[in-house]
């Protein structure tokens, strides 16, 4: 891939917002989320954390309300919304993540619909991946290819390329990631983030960023919800789709390394939550993370 660009420190510098003193809650970015589910409420939390931590000004959680009171109780901040209602009237949001632990819910799949009807910038994951990717490539396009990144691993990825006709394996998936993440992208026109140790993001017309390598502790459940609320953050923010994903993916594996660090030059396992929890610390300006380079 000579022709890949590298994310770096710099890029962060250049392009993550910082709030100043004339900013509100809103102007800092509303991001809306529909994730979770009865069977899988932590996705909802981890989601709605990612998206808190990383500065978002409002988070909006729309779920059942198992889902709902497990997000209230990680993060009393977040304003909640019944399904039902917001199918019939979607809630104010600059950006909105959506499919993260979603499971058979028709109410969440209509507040789905409504938030892809609304043309406003999407972070797709996960149970929303096909069911978008798939309208996108019919020719439904209420957002633009610069408004949504799809956030799947290479399996997901698969699946997805799958659902659009394209018959491949995953061994062809894991010879050629940038070539088929460039496939999805051009597909479905939105931009893809293909998580791994070593991420990266395609945008259509072929543009690909490199993400430095991601320690390994990251590889446990739930650090990908955390992700896509990241992203949803950057996107909101006002970042293209190609951007939020590379800045979000960058701000993961930074948050990763800094959680992992039990104890100086001990590194060791840690669970989703902890990598939330850590993002303050990346985007703490004029500190260590934003003066090494990586």
């Amino acid at each position: 891939m000579n022709d890949a660009k590298t994310w770096t420190l710099e890029s962060m510098k250049e392009l993550w917002p910082v709030p100043a003193a004339g900013d509100d809650k809103y102007s800092r970015g509303v991001v809306g989320v529909i994730a979770g589910s009865e069977a899988y409420p932590g996705a909802a939390a981890l989601v709605v954390s990612g998206a808190a931590r990383a500065g978002a000004g409002m988070v909006r959680y729309v779920g059942p309300m198992r889902a709902q009171d497990l997000v209230l109780h990680h993060r009393p901040e977040t304003v909640v919304h019944d399904p039902g209602d917001t199918a019939e009237r979607l809630p104010r949001a600059q950006a909105w993540v959506v499919g993260s632990g979603v499971a058979d819910y028709p109410e969440q799949d209509a507040a789905i619909g409504a938030a892809m009807a609304s043309g406003a910038p999407l972070v797709v994951d996960a149970g929303a991946l096909e069911t978008v990717a798939k309208a996108r490539a019919a020719g439904s396009r209420e957002a633009s290819a610069d408004h949504v990144l799809l956030t799947p691993h290479e399996g997901e990825l698969r699946r997805t390329l799958q659902a659009l006709r394209h018959d491949v394996t995953a061994e062809e998936v894991h010879a050629d990631r940038a070539g088929y993440a460039r496939l999805l992208a051009e597909a479905s026109r939105a931009a893809v983030l293909l998580k791994g140790s070593r991420s990266l993001v395609a945008s259509p017309g072929g543009a690909v960023t490199l993400l430095p390598p991601a320690p390994a502790w990251l590889a446990t459940a739930g650090t990908g919800d955390v992700l896509a609320g990241i992203a949803g953050t950057a996107l909101a923010s006002g970042l293209n789709a190609a951007d939020a994903g590379a800045a979000a993916a960058w701000i993961h594996a930074r948050a990763a390394e800094r959680a992992s660090e039990h104890s100086p030059g001990c590194v060791g396992p840690i669970v989703a939550l902890d990598v939330a929890q850590a993002v303050p610390l990346v985007l703490a300006w004029n500190t260590e993370p934003w003066n090494t380079e990586r």
